[in-house]
């Protein structure tokens, strides 16, 4: 269809390739071949008179049209989505989608087993695709999972939270600590003095940065661990307690699946932490998809049923 000479398919192809800058993964979203993908580009060029895309170093970026007509044509995509999808209705039974949701590991293995399983009962063609928490190139790690990433849904703490974008609370828990249960010093307690006096495990990003909560609580205490393993993952910290005096600071839920699997105890911690609440995000125009607002309430029934067990 056509309208004042425009294809109108090719605003779905602008969509991707100004919120992709990149020829590439813009094919790739859209299920094409390159080729016709820069063919695309190409008839978009010409029509809006612009080269939309423009080669700098090594990489696309948008031009200044480009820049102003990609939150246009999102809008317009989104009411042609509504419009669509109302008359139908939503059957997760029958939806077959790839539905991306990025969170760190913790919020991995807490809580989406349970939405994965039901998943597979109540809508089986939708498969979840997992990302870690990226590093931030600006600081803000949630427009970095939504424009960057491109993915459906963010899962961040409370703090990190980017207020341009819609969200909802989601689970609730307290820090503890982990500490090898073989080591008699940490048999009864742990007190602060050991705390201090303790090598720490802790999760950093790949550039050394250190955003847990606890460690930004620590830098407002003035507060400064002994780091002896720094990872990037807090899965990967039992291993290296077990067998030593070191120390790791965790959110009990996971700190419990820890425990089940590895001899390790669980302490409160000496220092009085905030608790600490995850919250979901999503780009405002997925607002009313409606494959992603079931899922959202899926997710959010789940989380529910994980607040309601005992810590």
């Amino acid at each position: 269809m056509r309208y004042r000479r425009l294809d109108l398919n090719l605003l779905v192809a602008l969509e991707a390739l100004l919120g992709e800058s990149s020829v590439s993964r813009a094919a790739e979203r859209l299920h094409l071949g390159q080729s016709a993908t820069s063919a695309a580009l190409g008839r978009l060029r010409e029509y809006f008179n612009d080269p939309l895309l423009v080669q700098v170093g090594r990489h696309l970026q948008p031009t200044a049209l480009g820049i102003a007509l990609l939150p246009k044509v999102r809008e317009a995509l989104t009411l042609t989505r509504e419009i669509v999808d109302v008359p139908v209705g939503f059957d997760p039974t029958a939806c077959e989608r790839r539905i991306t949701l990025v969170a760190s590991d913790y919020i991995t293995s807490v809580l989406l087993p349970a939405v994965s399983r039901e998943l597979a009962r109540q809508a089986p063609g939708i498969r979840l695709c997992l990302r870690d928490l990226p590093l931030p190139r600006d600081g803000d790690v949630v427009s970095e999972a939504l424009e960057y990433r491109r993915s459906e849904y963010v899962i961040v703490p409370q703090r990190r939270l980017n207020a341009a974008y819609p969200h909802l609370p989601l689970l609730k828990d307290e820090l503890c600590c982990i500490v090898c249960r073989k080591h008699k010093p940490y048999a009864e307690t742990l007190s602060l003095a050991d705390y201090c006096a303790a090598e720490h495990v802790v999760r950093e990003f790949s550039d050394g940065r250190n955003l847990a909560m606890d460690a930004l609580h620590l830098q407002v205490l003035g507060i400064e661990r002994r780091v002896g393993v720094a990872l990037e993952s807090f899965s990967q910290m039992p291993g290296f307690i077990v067998g030593s005096a070191r120390v790791a600071t965790v959110f009990r839920r996971q700190a419990e699946q820890f425990v089940q699997r590895y001899p390790l105890r669980i302490h409160p911690t000496p220092i009085v932490f905030p608790d600490a609440e995850q919250v979901l995000q999503w780009h405002p125009h997925q607002d009313h998809d409606p494959a992603l607002v079931w899922f959202r309430n899926l997710l959010l029934e789940q989380a529910a049923r994980l607040d309601q067990l005992p810590n």
